[in-house]
């Protein structure tokens, strides 16, 4: 069985560690002063696939529309 790298006591302290740092307000200003590692962290907790169900309303025929005058 593998070792888990992150135990729940390990991920208790970084949350804690980031309230005591001043959690929302650390990352704004974190995104302001150094955008690099922000989008980084940003990079780690945005899904790398989105998924979407796009449905069309309207067609569009452009053999019927005809020359440009």
């Amino acid at each position: 069985m593998a070792k888990r790298l992150v135990t729940p006591e390990i991920k208790d302290g970084i949350l804690d560690a980031f309230e005591q740092a001043g959690g929302v307000d650390y990352l704004v200003e974190l995104a302001k002063l150094d955008p690099p590692t922000f989008f980084r962290l940003l990079a780690k907790v945005i899904p790398a696939q989105i998924n979407a169900d796009i449905r069309t309303t309207h067609t569009l025929d452009l053999g019927q529309a005809g020359p440009v005058p």
